[in-house]
């Protein structure tokens, strides 16, 4: 897997168009204006997290190395080991440009977050 299979799998199986009102979430961590990036031979997603429950609204992540993907009802979810997450809205540039990610300035430090379903 790589860091475009994730971005791509997303914009095949996502609904833009979701609502509250028209589709059921599984209830897991929101990953919002993310990226994929492939970084020793693992894929990671950056972006921030929202809808756990030990971290802010908006806290700055990155994930452990991504597992797999699914989708339910529109909704597009990643796996790690130990962890799942709602893929929310791409970050405009979505390119997957591993190149960029240590020149990112953010003005929250990044946490490696595992979400172990409490």
């Amino acid at each position: 897997m790589f860091a475009d299979d994730i971005t791509d799998y997303y914009f095949e199986h996502s609904q833009p168009t979701l609502t509250a009102s028209n589709t059921v979430s599984l209830n897991v961590p929101i990953i919002e204006f993310w990226r994929c990036y492939d970084i020793s031979n693992n894929v990671i997603i950056r972006g921030q997290i929202f809808n756990h429950p030990k971290y802010p609204a908006g806290k700055s992540l990155k994930s452990s190395p991504i597992q797999g993907c699914l989708t339910k009802a529109g909704r597009v979810y990643v796996t790690t080991k130990n962890s799942m997450y709602e893929l929310g809205t791409p970050h405009p540039k979505s390119a997957g440009d591993a190149l960029n990610w240590p020149n990112h300035t953010d003005h929250q430090p990044l946490e490696k977050l595992t979400y172990w379903g409490e």
